[in-house]
């Protein structure tokens, strides 16, 4: 007669599954991104530098760390990763081709990948410690580790995004435990692997406000861990002056644009900032009205949402989509029904990009070790616009309506996460 399986049964085998596919895609794709992050990493190393990059400090000094690893089983030796000028680290097509065309080509992705599925598996650990109740904290280990935008990202794009969601899910973990400094400065670490966390910030601050405390508490523990973030934010260039670094060591200077970014910002330069301003303040009213719920909660919940907000006016690359899995995952814990909004993300974010995508997207680049065609399709625009557009319904509208059925699916997401849940609001 079958017996379920127990949880430390059901962790070992989906984590041994999800393993086993992960290990089956990182050898086998490839973007030139992947390629343009390793030169740099070996550059720093081939030189012995110390703190020679401000830019994404954490993650840029795990990889360096990895790299280092990885030397004792790939060869790094040969040119193929050299750079003559660190401003000029972005790869070329030119240089690209030699690396996909590199008879150790599969080792070489593997290899690289390596710190990504560390940090993955490590997240899914603290998701399953997060999670209470055994069956909502199944269901959010399976979608962490199946899920196709993880996995796109992360093993076939070949992106870090993982280690900046893994500080993040180590501060809300640190958070439930009510362990507040622990959080900030796991959060301060979030901020050092990438700057669109810096959206979390005021969400974390005001949930770190405990309503029955006294106001003098409150501003102590508040100022505390505002001095914490910044301390440790600004630790890279105080390390990096000490050593005599150089925080532009991979900057070209012939591509700084000349206007001021901040200014086109603020004079409505980017068409979404001022809609995403006003929403994200609505939110942090919201927040500040379930005050009476749990600090990691109210963060929980809260950073969800901000990115709904961010991804419902601002669509960039196909694989920041993997920033929205990692808190609507954990909004189990309170109770949340996710997994229909999860299915419904999934499904308009593969044919949003399957008609917004060009050549490095999911086609030439990252198929490139094993072939220039990997959807059997070419350049899927290309193919919509001969087989499927008319002259009523072009690829430009296509696009449109999926943008536009994505920002409802982001509304769905924000109604699920936001929708009260009275048998599930735990108090701090």
């Amino acid at each position: 007669m079958y017996e379920p399986m127990n949880n430390r049964q059901f962790l070992i085998a989906a984590l041994g599954l999800g393993i086993l596919l992960r290990f089956a895609l990182m050898p086998f794709f490839a973007h030139v991104d992947l390629f343009s992050e390793a030169r740099r990493v070996f550059y720093v190393l081939e030189n012995d530098y110390l703190f020679d990059n401000g830019h994404r400090f954490v993650v840029f000094y795990i990889e360096v760390i990895f790299a280092w690893f990885s030397t004792l089983f790939i060869n790094v030796t040969d040119g193929l990763f050299h750079l003559n000028d660190p401003t000029q680290s972005v790869s070329n097509l030119v240089d690209y081709g030699f690396f996909l065309n590199d008879p150790n080509i599969y080792r070489h992705l593997f290899f690289f990948k390596l710190p990504y599925l560390v940090f993955d598996i490590a997240t899914a650990l603290l998701i399953w410690k997060f999670i209470d109740k055994p069956e909502h904290r199944k269901i959010a280990l399976l979608i962490w580790l199946f899920n196709p935008l993880t996995l796109f990202s992360t093993y076939i794009f070949g992106r870090f995004e993982v280690i900046s969601l893994f500080f993040l899910m180590a501060s809300a973990l640190q958070l439930k435990y009510d362990r507040v400094f622990f959080a900030s400065a796991l959060f301060a670490v979030a901020l050092l692997c990438r700057e669109i966390n810096l959206l979390y910030a005021p969400f974390l601050l005001i949930a770190l406000i405990d309503f029955k405390d006294h106001w003098f508490r409150n501003v102590i523990t508040l100022s505390c861990s505002a001095a914490i973030v910044a301390a440790i934010y600004l630790l890279p260039n105080w390390l990096i002056n000490l050593t005599g670094g150089d925080t532009q060591l991979f900057i070209d200077p012939s591509a700084t644009q000349p206007h001021n970014s901040l200014n086109a910002l603020l004079s409505l330069g980017y068409y979404w900032f001022y809609p995403i301003v006003i929403s994200l303040a609505v939110l942090a009213i919201y927040q500040w009205e379930i005050g009476a719920r749990a600090k990691a909660e109210r963060f929980v919940l809260s950073a969800s949402v901000v990115l709904f907000i961010y991804f419902g006016f601002n669509v960039h690359s196909v694989h920041y989509a993997a920033w929205l899995v990692l808190f609507p995952i954990i909004s189990m814990q309170y109770g949340k029904k996710v997994v229909l909004p999860f299915m419904a993300l999934f499904g308009v974010w593969l044919v949003l990009w399957l008609l917004k995508t060009d050549s490095g997207v999911f086609t030439l680049f990252l198929a490139a070790p094993l072939t220039t065609d990997f959807i059997g399709m070419g350049y899927f625009p290309n193919f919509f616009r001969q087989h499927i557009a008319t002259d009523t319904f072009t690829l430009h509208q296509a696009i449109q309506l999926m943008r536009s059925i994505f920002l409802v699916v982001m509304g769905f997401f924000a109604y699920r996460i936001l929708k009260n849940e009275p048998d599930f609001h735990t108090k701090s």
